[in-house]
């Protein structure tokens, strides 16, 4: 199986902001971010017509094939909103890398040995083995390679850094929910 190309991932700056997700729809179709629901695909929709305009792409002349029949049978870019979850959860991948603890900056390595604590137990906080200072596991620094949140907007087939979301599609969504919103990038 080929390796996933990546994933741009939307989700509130605040991981207990839980976004109405029926409102978060509406947003994201009115302004053209998010097309009609993909058949077979559960919460998936296909590219809007002005998703391409809402991002922001590194490099000159990306290519990004937005329909299924485009891709030639390959990966297309659609997106996938999964209704909220009653606590923040982890958003991780190959990609991410140990977070740096927010006090000292040391690295948390045993993360991913860590991690299925964090679903019993999600605001407990993490001591750091460097300093001894404790914070909830969101509050470490993920950098742009994994997140918390409690709903997820993904935007399929982005490889890390290759998008970014504009100011005004990150606008659209805080004036909507009431909370500020926040990015990064997770490849299976």
């Amino acid at each position: 199986m080929p390796n996933h190309t990546g994933r741009l991932v939307l989700t509130t700056a605040d991981p207990d902001a839980s976004p109405d997700y029926a409102l978060v729809i509406g947003v994201l179709e009115r302004s053209g971010f998010i097309g009609a629901s993909l058949p077979g695909r559960e919460h998936s929709y296909a590219a809007g017509p002005d998703l391409l305009d809402l991002l922001t792409f590194a490099g000159c002349a990306v290519v990004v094939p937005t329909l299924p029949e485009a891709a030639s049978g390959g990966a297309f870019c659609y997106v996938r909103i999964f209704p909220s979850v009653p606590v923040p959860r982890l958003l991780a991948g190959r990609n991410t890398r140990p977070p740096r603890c927010p006090g000292c900056r040391a690295r948390l390595q045993d993360w991913r040995q860590q991690a299925p604590q964090w679903l019993d137990r999600p605001h407990a906080a993490l001591a750091c083995p460097a300093c001894g200072q404790a914070h909830p596991p969101w509050r470490w620094d993920w950098k742009e390679h994994g997140g918390f949140g409690r709903l997820f907007v993904q935007v399929e087939e982005i490889f890390p850094g290759e998008a970014v979301p504009t100011p005004r599609l990150l606008d659209l969504l805080s004036l909507a929910c009431g909370s500020g919103w926040r990015h990064f990038y997770v490849q299976d």
